[in-house]
């Protein structure tokens, strides 16, 4: 098990480190989305089955379009490359790194009553 968990450490780091390298800008490349999928997958294939939710569908994973004959309402161009919004990408990466924080043992997780 201590392999099991070096890999689930592993997938923490590369998750962190997705999030702070994250390029700016409201739509990202689909490579990072990729990168965030297969640690999610990397978590499922020790285990977590129930992770599946986590990953960003492909159904977000989109062409972008780069032209729009807007007078016509039609004619669009769209890129080869495919992106996914930062905020979706950022969404599924906090909800991530939430659940690794609040499944640690010594984090408590409710509301606290200041009654007396």
């Amino acid at each position: 098990m201590a392999n099991g968990q070096n890999e689930i450490k592993k997938t923490y780091a590369f998750l962190i480190s997705l999030k702070k390298n994250l390029p700016n800008g409201k739509q990202i490349k689909e490579k990072y989305a990729e990168i965030f999928n297969n640690e999610i997958s990397r978590l499922i294939n020790l285990g977590f089955t129930d992770m599946e939710e986590f990953k960003v569908p492909n159904s977000e994973i989109k062409n972008r379009v780069i032209s729009y004959n807007y007078i016509t309402g039609g004619d669009k161009t769209y890129s080869k490359d495919k992106y996914v919004d930062r905020e979706i990408l950022l969404f599924k990466l906090d909800a991530v790194l939430t659940f690794f924080d609040i499944s640690t043992p010594e984090k408590e997780i409710g509301f606290k009553s200041n009654q007396f």
